[in-house]
């Protein structure tokens, strides 16, 4: 929970900062202003959900490719959540929330190509410093 905590503090300023912008953008565009507490309860919600994909996608125990399928699906809601916080005036046509899907899923394959390249890196000096010992010990 303790590392669940320092994720989901992170995603929130990231997710405010994010919202804040989109707020900025509809009301330029539309002349429409967005109630605090809707922003607010889209935000927690988004925060919440991005926060338990990414605390998924960082989990060390059990399958890391079933790890990362579980965190895309898991964050595909927080899209939805978007589109009912700032309504038509930021989606205005259907077929853009699944453009953000798509968006989203190249960030998030990036993400894991980062890190298995990070973890490979990793196996490999550690596989490197195995040989260095067991050649030290004959």
């Amino acid at each position: 929970m303790k590392d669940y905590g320092k994720i989901y503090l992170k995603v929130y300023i990231i997710i405010h900062l994010i919202f804040l912008l989109l707020a900025l953008i509809v009301y330029r565009r539309a002349q429409v202003t967005y109630a605090f507490i809707r922003l607010e309860i889209g935000a927690v919600i988004t925060t919440a959900i991005v926060g338990f994909a990414l605390w998924l996608f960082r989990l060390e125990k059990g399958n890391s490719l079933i790890n990362t399928i579980l965190g895309y699906i898991v964050i595909i809601p927080s899209i939805f959540v978007l589109r009912n916080t700032f309504g038509q005036y930021l989606f205005r046509f259907t077929w853009l929330i699944y453009v953000v899907m798509v968006f989203v899923g190249i960030i998030y394959g990036f993400a894991v190509w980062v890190v298995s390249k990070k973890y490979k890196k990793e196996v490999d000096d550690l596989n490197k410093l195995l040989n260095k010992d067991q050649s030290k010990d004959q």
